[in-house]
């Protein structure tokens, strides 16, 4: 290739990066350092807290990566379809791209419905609490811009809150859900650096003309 696509790799590979390391943070050191905890209430309360806050940070590193990987996708079409074995990595890293985000979406309900049905019933212990943003970071930066993600913040926190609400399972099965859940956020997300790495070597010139050379070597097959 002729251009260099070093701004979307950066930010499709560290957003996928803290997508993963966050995630998998999240299981093996919150929640276990969490379950040290006498009771469960005060468990269930530390690990909400932690994954609240940990949230917009995560989603924006998110955004950052299905930027990155639109970009590269834009820019790596013509080479993905003409190279053998691409396409197929392609459309797994977006069938788990997919996956991966609908895993994410339903944890964070999931998590806020164990926060509302679990946690909050703690005495004084109210839903400012777990805000995503702390208010001392807030009132620091009064500029614009950190009233506009406050404000987002706000929005985002409401949406969930609403959809944890319509979600119809108690507290036991939510908190049973939330298990397997978080597990699964760092095992999809982890197959995705698999597959980017195969993306990479697929992208070194020799594997470039193998794979050329093997689709032309199809598709003479198949007109014959």
């Amino acid at each position: 290739m002729s251009t260099r696509d070093t701004g979307l790799r950066a930010l499709h590979d560290i957003g996928l990066a803290a997508w993963f390391g966050g995630s998998l943070f999240g299981v093996a050191g919150l929640n276990a350092a969490a379950a040290e905890a006498d009771q469960q209430r005060t468990t269930a309360r530390i690990t909400s807290v932690g994954w609240a806050k940990w949230s917009p940070v995560n989603t924006a590193l998110i955004g950052a990566h299905l930027v990155g990987g639109a970009g590269l996708l834009v820019n790596n079409r013509k080479r993905a379809a003409a190279q053998k074995g691409a396409t197929g990595t392609t459309v797994a890293k977006l069938v788990l791209t997919g996956a991966a985000l609908a895993a994410t979406a339903y944890t964070r309900v999931v998590g806020k419905k164990v926060e509302d049905q679990v946690v909050h019933q703690s005495p004084g212990m109210s839903s400012s609490a777990t805000s995503h943003l702390d208010r001392g970071t807030t009132q620091a930066g009064r500029g614009g811009a950190a009233q506009a993600v406050q404000e987002l913040d706000k929005q985002a926190g409401q949406t969930v809150s609403q959809a944890a609400e319509a979600l119809p399972i108690g507290a036991a099965e939510a908190q049973r859900q939330l298990r397997y859940l978080q597990l699964s956020v760092p095992a999809l997300t982890g197959a995705l650096l698999v597959l980017n790495a195969q993306a990479g070597e697929q992208q070194k010139p020799g594997d470039q003309i193998l794979g050329v050379a093997r689709r032309a070597a199809n598709a003479v097959g198949v007109a014959a």
